[in-house]
């Protein structure tokens, strides 16, 4: 189960995540390897409280509102324009 978790490690160190932060400034302190070892450790965590509260995971460096505005604004927009709320749609700029 280590070396699994290790392999979740090095792929989150490298993606721009909540994970990758805490790596870099675990790094300098700890070494690689210790910071590998504490990112699994919070890995095991993280999948723990998400299993025991049967909660999705929300990443602390993601805007998901953002994320949900900007998928749905265009559908949104057509809506709006079909039901004669908006005369003519607006291109954001």
């Amino acid at each position: 189960a280590r070396r699994v978790l290790c392999e979740f490690a090095h792929a989150a160190v490298r993606t721009p995540s909540a994970f990758k932060a805490k790596f870099q400034s675990l790094m300098p302190r700890r070494g690689y390897k210790r910071a590998i070892i504490a990112i699994a450790h919070k890995i095991l965590r993280t999948i723990f409280y998400m299993i025991s509260r049967n909660e999705p995971y929300r990443d602390s460096t993601v805007d998901y509102e953002a994320l949900y505005v900007k998928r749905n604004a265009p559908r949104w927009i057509r809506m709006l324009v079909k039901f004669g709320y908006i005369a003519q749609p607006q291109n954001p700029s």
